[in-house]
């Protein structure tokens, strides 16, 4: 019986069954990859680009590079969101655009906002990939057509997100229809699942300029295990950011799917530079160097920072 390397095999099976959306561990400079509702909650437009190498070292690990933009409208109650993502992992890529719509209204201390996501995705699978390989060979295998497959599929979430001066807490759904993505319609392997994320976070005033942000994203897909990020950080004149965020997960011998350390800097008020690093915790320590994340932000219209809002970068 063949067998084909353990790393494509690995990598596929966990793009089918796993988290079928995007990793992202600077997840509070970007909510709007996470939640429609999102959309237009700064005063300004802000467009957000982001790109991440995973487990760095392994051939066929995951890469995702995104754009995403921010929208609000004059009415202040209103606001669009775009996102478009590709994402890589062995033999697999898959194109995301994604169009959100969100209404915001007055909620108690803080504003409430609703959103409406709409998003198309176009899966492709090559089977000719110079990376896949066999021990005997692949030609002889009757079960493989060696062919590139395209697939679409489209599909409509929903959120929620609500803030404060210094709190916020966010629950979304992106993906709320099961649809297939393989030839087969009626296949019950390939197919889009519906996720959940959940998120709440606060900021604290302290002393000398000094801010400490603390973040949590719950993040669950069905039939798959549940995915938890304990983050926070010291900003410190709302221009110089450092945190560390845990990642629970891994195996049963491990502390942990990953620990990262966070770095921002602002050199002016419409620019963010954003980076981080994740060390591996699971096995895949022993194959891999860690994982990289940069992200740019820019903010068309800011102006002087608001004294209504701590940091609004995270707001």
């Amino acid at each position: 019986m063949r067998k084909y390397i353990a790393y494509i095999a690995c990598f596929c099976s966990f793009s089918l069954f796993g988290q079928q959306e995007i990793l992202n561990t600077q997840f509070g400079y970007n909510k709007l990859v996470f939640n429609s509702a999102y959309a237009g909650v700064e005063k300004y437009t802000t467009i957000t680009m982001a790109v991440r190498d995973q487990w760095n070292g392994i051939p066929g690990a995951p890469t995702n590079q995104l754009i995403s933009a921010s929208i609000p409208f004059k009415s202040k109650r209103i606001g669009l969101g775009v996102v478009a993502s590709r994402y890589t992992i062995g033999i697999q890529e898959r194109i995301t655009l994604r169009g959100m719509y969100a209404y915001r209204f007055d909620l108690g201390p803080g504003k409430l906002s609703l959103g409406l996501e709409a998003s198309g995705r176009r899966y492709v699978t090559d089977f000719t990939d110079d990376r896949l390989l066999a021990i005997d060979g692949i030609d002889p295998d009757p079960n493989l057509t060696l062919a590139r497959f395209n697939n679409f599929t489209f599909n409509t979430g929903v959120g929620a997100y609500f803030k404060t001066k210094s709190f916020y807490a966010s629950v979304s759904s992106p993906r709320l229809i099961n649809v297939s993505f393989d030839e087969d319609k009626n296949s019950q392997l390939s197919k889009e699942k519906r996720h959940l994320y959940a998120m709440v976070g606060n900021l604290f005033e302290l002393k000398n300029d000094w801010n400490l942000s603390t973040q949590i994203l719950y993040k669950v897909a069905q039939n798959s295990p549940y995915d938890l990020d304990l983050q926070a950080g010291l900003i410190y004149k709302n221009d110089y950011h450092i945190g560390i965020n845990y990642r629970v997960g891994g195996n049963r011998e491990s502390a942990g799917e990953s620990i990262a350390l966070l770095f921002g800097i602002e050199p002016f008020e419409q620019l963010f530079f954003g980076f981080s690093y994740d060390f591996t915790l699971s096995a895949l320590r022993s194959y891999d160097t860690g994982s990289l994340e940069l992200l740019i932000q820019y903010s068309i219209g800011k102006k002087a920072k608001s004294s209504d809002i701590i940091n609004p970068r995270f707001f």
